[in-house]
């Protein structure tokens, strides 16, 4: 192309319309090869309308736990406000973070003592001095209506490695969540998290 076009300028200027031709050509290649990708990484990774739902950045609306009467229970690790993030990826990644509102260096006088004897619930990430993150792959389980997360790394090493069930309902850009596990006390809850998507 280099060569054509100074050839071009030594014949008395610069051809203006082969070099937009060229443009378009070049342009319309690269916008082409884009969408052909993305294409395809949602056929390999979200192969229903479902999946596709997913994929975005949530915003944490309300999470709350019930017991099997009904009763809420308030949580002494995240609060009943906590703030979070949950991001699906087209290819079938999956990250969390809740975090307790008001987080303070005081927060470690009181958990401290406590963290060594911390165990890991079935089905839940654990909280680490008012924070719970982790990060993996997610595998959709479209007709059952749950997603699977699995934990590549965590903040509490205990959940490293481990598979946590969700079942979700997607209603616009409402994503609700919900599972069953068992407090540090062994009470059995239902938990349901309310996301809106963070455009």
């Amino acid at each position: 192309m280099l060569s054509y076009t100074h050839a071009v300028r030594s014949h008395g200027g610069i051809n203006m319309r082969w070099i937009a031709a060229t443009l378009v050509l070049v342009c319309t290649f690269w916008v082409g090869l884009g969408i052909g990708r993305g294409r395809e990484s949602l056929t390999v990774s979200a192969a229903g309308s479902a999946t596709e739902g997913l994929v975005g950045t949530w915003k944490l609306a309300s999470r709350v736990s019930k017991l099997a009467d009904g009763k809420v229970l308030a949580d002494p690790t995240l609060g009943a406000t906590p703030s979070g993030v949950l991001i699906y990826d087209a290819k079938g990644h999956v990250a969390a973070q809740l975090s307790r509102q008001g987080r303070t260096m005081d927060i470690f006088k009181e958990e401290c003592a406590e963290i060594s004897a911390l165990k890991s619930s079935p089905n839940t990430a654990n909280t680490v001095f008012g924070y719970d993150a982790y990060f993996g792959t997610y595998t959709v389980h479209e007709k059952e209506g749950f997603v699977t997360h699995h934990l590549e790394s965590a903040l509490w090493p205990g959940n490293m490695g481990k598979d946590i069930n969700r079942s979700f309902k997607l209603d616009g850009d409402t994503l609700t969540i919900t599972f069953t596990t068992t407090t540090q006390d062994a009470q059995n809850v239902t938990r349901t998290l309310v996301w809106h998507r963070w455009k």
